[in-house]
């Protein structure tokens, strides 16, 4: 009998069937192969591309079934910014009421793309408010 040689390739062996391993795919070969990334993505050596480095990335509005609402209500806003000047000269207690509902419209408008004529809206209805109310004092 023959012995096996210790310094002999796995090549000159012969394989017996406890010695085979399963065949795997090619997925979860590169599977193995590949490590999973640990630690901070923004530490020393992080490999960027100099294209992205070098131009800004501005992003683009991001268009939802409820931006058109959003940006309605600003409008509501201003709408109701007309009747809320009407009642303050000639409905006081109705005023409070009107300026109430654009102050709504214009904290829901704030979430929009224009969120400056919502807070411009905002500031004017809470005026109103405030002056019908001290009418009604």
């Amino acid at each position: 009998m023959s012995e096996p040689n210790p310094s002999s390739t796995p090549s000159d062996q012969a394989p017996s069937e406890a010695q085979t391993e399963p065949q795997t795919s090619p997925i979860q070969s590169a599977a193995k192969s590949t490590e999973i990334r640990r630690g901070s993505p923004f530490a020393a050596g992080t490999d960027r591309p100099a294209l992205a480095s070098a131009y800004p990335v501005f992003q683009e509005e991001v268009w939802v079934p409820e931006s058109g609402m959003l940006q309605s209500s600003v409008v509501a806003a201003l709408i109701v910014l007309v009747f809320s000047i009407a009642c303050w000269r000639l409905f006081p207690a109705g005023g409070i009421l009107v300026t109430g509902l654009g102050c709504g419209l214009s904290i829901l408008g704030m979430f929009s793309s224009r969120a400056i004529g919502a807070v411009v809206c905002l500031i004017a209805h809470s005026a109103l408010f405030a002056a019908c109310y001290m009418q009604m004092m």
